[in-house]
């Protein structure tokens, strides 16, 4: 079963404190995301902000996934979790002093997404150091559920937080979150790194991971995969304000509502391919059908999202597509982690980051400036047909049948 790894003492405290170290990166998107929509009105310019908060995962991501392979992993958890700290002090500061317009909000989300984008690759690689190689598939489930946990539950939190308190008592929520982090992280003992090449510079490192994930067939049609989808899909969950307010006129409790039901659905695949063996959907020979099928409906979701009027029937399309995210993204992500070692685990993992968020940054900033100049009907229509037709063609030749 996928749960294993709930029963090893040395992985149990770093799970909790991950729970709401999560919780807070949730409660500070949302936060964030709302800003930009309240300061401007803007659909262009909330894109925008959630593209900052992830396209240094294009720049900056694999640099920091090849330090991840060749650094103490305690150590950087520790600066990457003080840095989320310091980036939210700072914009709380700016908030309260009154000093937050457009152009500073942009540069505190890209500032936050530096640090992002190297703490996703510290925290995808520390999990699996804290287990067997034979639990690894395990502590990626748990993972899954541990992530959409805290999007079920922190995104309603925020909403309801930002409509009594306001944004900054919400951010300094989100900020109080991530302090026990700091405390667990001492009692951790990961698996020391094997010895690597001396001579081996920082590029060498990294062309060596890029080469290993292309010649990987399957790796390779994996991380392509999620690619796709997450321009559409996770594109769109990154400025769910648009449709909360923009398009259905909810307001903040609203946007909670919706990214919580995202976060529902994913918590459904979560806890689902937590439940079912590892083997079942994802043991690194080949992508599952299954898989492939929730990917293809979750763009069929985005394209049915601009013909929906109604409340219900929006919340639940957001939810298939939160739950088509997950069952994909934990999927294809055990395909491509079971075969790693822990020397490769960083780069791989920075490549996959590299790919998930920076494709959500860029579809993010598309799929606003594209409903501001063409109506939700078109924009979500067109991104969602054509992320279906990519899917299907790149999967074909990697499919294999659920056992």
């Amino acid at each position: 079963m996928s749960l294993a790894a709930l029963r090893d003492p040395g992985y149990r405290p770093y799970f909790l404190g991950n729970l709401l170290g999560l919780q807070a990166i949730w409660i500070q998107r949302v936060g964030v995301s709302w800003l930009a929509w309240d300061l401007t009105g803007s659909p262009g310019f909330t894109g925008i902000v959630a593209g900052l908060g992830m396209i240094p995962s294009f720049v900056t991501g694999p640099f920091f996934g090849v330090l991840v392979d060749r650094t103490d992993i305690k150590r950087a958890a520790w600066a990457t979790t003080g840095g989320m700290i310091a980036g939210l002090l700072w914009g709380v500061g700016l908030l309260v002093a009154g000093w937050l317009g457009p152009l500073a909000l942009a540069a505190a989300a890209l500032g936050i997404g530096v640090v992002t984008s190297a703490h996703h690759p510290v925290r995808m690689s520390l999990g699996p150091r804290l287990v067997p190689a034979a639990a690894v598939s395990s502590v990626i489930a748990l993972g899954s559920v541990n992530f959409n946990m805290a999007r079920l539950i922190a995104p309603v939190i925020a909403g309801l937080l930002i409509s009594a308190l306001g944004v900054a008592a919400t951010l300094a929520i989100a900020l109080a979150f991530h302090l026990p982090m700091l405390l667990i992280l001492p009692r951790l003992a990961p698996r020391d790194l094997p010895p690597r090449e001396r001579s081996e510079t920082v590029w060498q490192a990294f062309r060596k991971g890029v080469s290993h994930a292309a010649r990987d067939p399957v790796v390779r049609a994996c991380i392509l995969l999620m690619g796709v989808f997450t321009i559409a899909g996770r594109g769109l969950l990154e400025i769910l304000p648009v449709l909360a307010d923009g398009v259905f006129a909810r307001g903040a409790a609203g946007l909670g509502l919706l990214t919580g039901a995202a976060g529902a659905g994913a918590l459904c695949a979560a806890v689902g391919l937590a439940l079912l063996p590892a083997r079942s959907w994802g043991d690194g020979r080949g992508i599952p059908a299954p898989v492939v099928a929730g990917l293809a409906l979750g763009q069929l979701g985005v394209a049915g999202l601009g013909w929906i009027d109604s409340w219900p029937l929006a919340l639940a399309c957001v939810g298939a597509l939160g739950f088509a995210s997950t069952l994909g993204g934990v999927s294809l992500q055990t395909v491509v982690q079971v075969g790693l070692t822990d020397n490769m685990r960083g780069r791989i993992m920075s490549l996959w980051i590299m790919t998930g968020f920076g494709m959500a940054a860029v579809g993010a900033t598309a799929i606003g400036w594209a409903i501001e100049a063409l109506g939700a009907r078109a924009a979500l229509t067109g991104f969602g047909l054509a992320g279906f037709v990519a899917i299907a063609a790149l999967s074909l030749p990697h499919l294999r049948r659920a056992r």
